[in-house]
């Protein structure tokens, strides 16, 4: 490859890079002065059920970096149980954080061309995106997205392109999806292709079906 080309192709690398780092602040900074709002109707005395230790930390409180939210289509109940796609659902979970640990969630969308928090919460989500972020690079971390399949439910991250091929695409297992795998007779890992999932999902799906 000749070094001009070389040059061009890491140029397109960084400005993808950086254009996705921007719109993530983005989107935190839109949400982040009604961030107090949702921490104030918080019950007092319950603080801990929503991954705060008292209400002293909710003034340093901050927003992390967005994770935008997927499903996996139903495209695994098929015959060949091969395929499966990527749908963005069109919202945003965002750490929420005090003192460089991730503590809440919030789930953002965007309504009538605004950013908006719709929901509060999910302290145990929270906690395993720690365990992540200690596991991953500083990039990966920062490309991290989220996968729901509803069928059965669980929940993965994933920090490659949505629409890249199916044995391409690295999947971490939460909570929710490590104990479904498990509940498969699976030996636990700590990562699964896209593939070995949705060939896990076609015979759960085709076992129900059947019943």
């Amino acid at each position: 490859m000749k070094k001009t080309n070389l040059i061009f192709l890491l140029f397109l690398m960084v400005s993808a890079v950086y254009a996705q780092n921007k719109s993530h602040q983005d989107i935190s900074r839109a949400v982040l002065n009604t961030l107090p709002k949702w921490l104030s109707v918080i019950p007092a005395g319950d603080e801990t059920n929503y991954g705060f230790q008292n209400r002293e930390e909710f003034s340093r409180a901050g927003l992390g970096t967005p994770i935008e939210e997927f499903a996996m289509g139903n495209d695994f109940n098929t015959q060949k149980g091969q395929a499966a796609r990527m749908l963005p659902l069109g919202q945003w979970r965002i750490p929420v954080i005090v003192d460089q640990k991730n503590r809440a969630m919030v789930t953002v969308i965007k309504e009538n061309d605004e950013w908006k928090i719709v929901d509060f919460g999910a302290a145990g989500l929270a906690s395993e995106l720690n365990d992540f972020e200690n596991q991953l690079t500083a990039e990966q971390f920062q490309r991290l997205k989220m996968v729901r399949v509803y069928q059965p439910l669980t929940d993965f991250l994933f920090y490659d392109d949505p629409e890249s091929n199916p044995d391409q695409i690295v999947l971490l297992p939460l909570l929710s999806a490590s104990k479904y795998l498990e509940s498969q007779g699976l030996q636990t890992k700590k990562t699964w292709t896209l593939e070995e999932v949705v060939k896990v999902l076609h015979k759960s799906v085709s076992i129900q079906n059947q019943k």
